[in-house]
């Protein structure tokens, strides 16, 4: 179970404020994009991330898009943020994660991944020797095998507290 367990549990991205993210000792946020920040088939971002993307960025927190999605879904969504992005990740493979540490200049231990799903993104981040942040699914769960995977976490997702209700 450790190996999954995210550093913190929060039902949102938008829980995720500079605030918290100094107390975290967190300079950067590596995010994933589907179900985290939108369901997959919103294909552009709305107010509440814009809002939040420029909250953190204004405050010095520099952010990267780290998705498995394919690069026009990934790009379409980054460009208007003017956010670094990199897509077909193969989560929890460490290559893309990697790059975008390389993009934000900030050492593993002081950024953390944001992500929705245990097996690839809180897999990843501990892959990486990064802080870790679950949400909440936002939308539909998307495809067949993403399903799959989210009733296999559905018991480990139980033993996680939420922290910061």
């Amino acid at each position: 179970m450790s190996f999954y367990t995210p550093t913190l549990r929060l039902r949102r991205f938008t829980q995720v404020t500079p605030a918290l993210l100094r107390e975290m000792g967190v300079r950067g946020i590596i995010t994933d994009l589907d179900d985290t920040l939108a369901p997959r088939n919103v294909f552009l971002p709305d107010e509440e991330v814009t809002a939040w993307v420029k909250g953190l960025t204004d405050a010095g927190i520099p952010i990267c898009i780290v998705s498995n999605n394919h690069k026009k879904r990934t790009e379409d969504f980054a460009t208007p943020l003017t956010l670094p992005c990199f897509y077909e990740a193969l989560k929890p493979s460490r290559k893309a994660i990697f790059k975008a540490l390389d993009t934000l200049q900030i050492p593993a231990d002081e950024v953390a991944l944001l992500g929705d799903q245990l097996f690839t993104d809180m897999t990843a981040a501990k892959r990486c020797k990064m802080k870790s942040i679950l949400v909440d699914p936002v939308g539909s769960y998307g495809g067949w095998f993403v399903h799959f995977k989210r009733k296999l976490e559905i018991p480990l997702r139980k033993k996680i507290k939420y922290d910061k209700e």
